[in-house]
């Protein structure tokens, strides 16, 4: 029969890994310290348009982009009847954690660019509580989708037209935000006072 302190410097060697894995699990992914840019968060700092110019923002998940555009001909050619096409894909990625900057702002609208020369609209209210149920938070920043049908939607990146697919829908904006406390405190020892 063993000891006890075996038994139990032999569940300390079992268990560390263990627990080494658990604590590694539970590890930050780097969005544990960014958090929705919402209304309700730009009320409460009292954020106008210049305050909001001087924050870093991030897209919270994929957009992907895509444009086509095809051409073709017909005619003769050799006494044959001739067709040709072709199509051209552009497509735009920008992953989820990419960093932006506002342009301009208004109310529950901001002007996001994540390359110099193009930008991206998001509105809050973006009525996508079909789409996202529980995870819709009306106050978000969502990629402005104006007609939305639940697959895709239309979507301006700067002056050109894209159409936005897969989940870019879920694309909302989060900002990194820092707590600080700052606790000066002070002690004196009164000595007290005796009657004259």
């Amino acid at each position: 029969m063993r000891s006890p302190r075996y038994t139990g410097s032999l569940l300390k060697t079992a268990l560390m890994p263990c627990l080494g894995l658990l604590l590694a699990s539970c590890a930050s992914t780097g969005y544990a310290d960014r958090v929705a840019f919402t209304d309700g968060l730009s009320s409460e700092y009292k954020l106008g348009s210049e305050q909001k110019r001087m924050l870093q923002y991030y897209v919270s998940d994929t957009i992907r982009l895509v444009r086509s555009a095809s051409a073709g001909q017909t005619g003769i050619r050799d006494g044959r009847l001739v067709s040709s096409s072709s199509r051209d894909v552009d497509q735009v990625i920008i992953d989820g954690g990419t960093p932006g900057v506002v342009l301009a702002s208004g109310p529950n609208w901001m002007a996001v660019s994540f390359d110099t020369g193009s930008y991206l609209y998001f509105v809050s209210r973006a009525n996508r509580q079909t789409w996202l149920a529980e995870d819709y938070v009306d106050d978000q920043y969502y990629l402005y989708l104006p007609d939305f049908n639940g697959q895709a939607g239309t979507v301006r990146l700067g002056s050109t037209i894209y159409t936005a697919t897969d989940d870019s829908f879920r694309a909302h904006l989060v900002i990194a935000r820092e707590s600080f406390s700052d606790v000066d405190a002070r002690q004196a020892r009164l000595p007290g006072r005796y009657l004259k």
